[in-house]
């Protein structure tokens, strides 16, 4: 059985990916649901597609029959991989050109936005009052830092490239092929870069990799852009650097808590752009992510990996 779960919000779109399934042979149970232990019938579930919504030894526990695990977007973090490659199980994301792409042009976007300072000149306008000239900076002879070198940094790191800003890059991988980019040690890219993308994933050892001493190493004035996860920044400490100028604005796509609460201090400070966790989704992304859920899905029902495994270590065990 091909089980399909996901949060209230994406009732639509768990629902097209189950009618693609039917639509090729496959039967789908799909549930609204934040709990996959609240399921009567998980137990029969042999493929299961979740979004955001925890898998990890307890939920694979009461799943006797798993034989694969599906993200149907880019995103996986709360899906445990240890666990699941402990037990032999594939772990799949929804990885589709569009998707990166898309996120890479908008994080490019939240760049230059904060460069330009729009919303200061968009409001000097609709004010119809003469006012300072806002501080606008170009991104030519800027120094960029990325910290992460996936995908999606790798597409942001591809379109900056011509525009003449130095770019550097700390990552966790070693030795990556990113030519015409210098690889730095974290502190180093903070205390020398005038804006810093966080484009890493989440895990254990990446939880507030921007806690407040790493904050307080940025360059005076610098310009902060996450779009990655919430997690990867304390975000108490970073309201503090925002309130007292040592971080000059930032663009946040993302929260420790999502729905960021109607009372976070985030909301209350002018120097921070906020998007609710979906600045990167264009149409054309939502278009491809159901037929790669699909693909993946059938993939796994024909005991093939699919190459967005996130885990391809268990392949062995898994054809067993």
């Amino acid at each position: 059985m091909i089980t399909i779960v996901g949060p209230e919000r994406a009732g639509a779109f768990i629902q097209e990916v189950a009618a693609a399934l039917a639509k090729v042979g496959y039967a789908a149970r799909w549930r609204v649901c934040d709990d996959l232990l609240s399921l009567p019938t998980i137990s029969d579930t042999e493929i299961l597609m979740c979004l955001v919504v925890p898998c990890g030894a307890r939920e694979m526990d009461a799943m006797p029959r798993l034989r694969g695990i599906v993200s149907p977007i880019l995103g996986y973090d709360w899906i445990d991989v240890a666990e699941a490659t402990r037990r032999g199980i594939p772990v799949v994301n929804g990885e589709v050109p569009e998707n990166r792409e898309s996120m890479a042009e908008a994080t490019i976007m939240l760049l230059l936005v904060l460069l330009y300072r729009l919303h200061d000149t968009e409001a000097q306008m609709r004010s119809s009052l003469p006012g300072p000239e806002p501080q606008r900076r170009m991104l030519k002879g800027r120094t960029v830092g990325i910290i992460g070198s996936g995908g999606i940094a790798r597409q942001i790191i591809r379109r900056l490239q011509p525009w003449g800003a130095v770019l550097q890059v700390h990552t966790r991988v070693p030795s990556p092929d990113l030519p015409g980019v210098r690889l730095v040690d974290l502190d180093d890219l903070l205390s020398t870069s005038d804006v810093v993308i966080v484009m890493t994933s989440l895990d254990e050892g990446s939880r507030h990799l921007l806690d407040a001493k790493r904050l307080r190493r940025l360059k005076r004035g610098a310009l902060l852009i996450n779009t990655a996860r919430g997690g990867l920044i304390e975000q108490s400490s970073l309201v503090e650097a925002l309130k007292s100028g040592h971080i000059a604005a930032a663009a946040l796509d993302v929260f420790e808590v999502e729905p960021l609460p109607a009372t976070d201090a985030l909301r209350e400070l002018p120097n921070v752009i906020l998007t609710p966790h979906a600045v990167g989704h264009t149409m054309e992304m939502h278009a491809a992510l159901p037929r790669a859920c699909v693909e993946n899905v059938l993939q796994l029902m024909r005991g093939q990996l699919p190459d967005s495994c996130r885990n391809r270590e268990v392949a062995d065990l898994w054809r067993e």
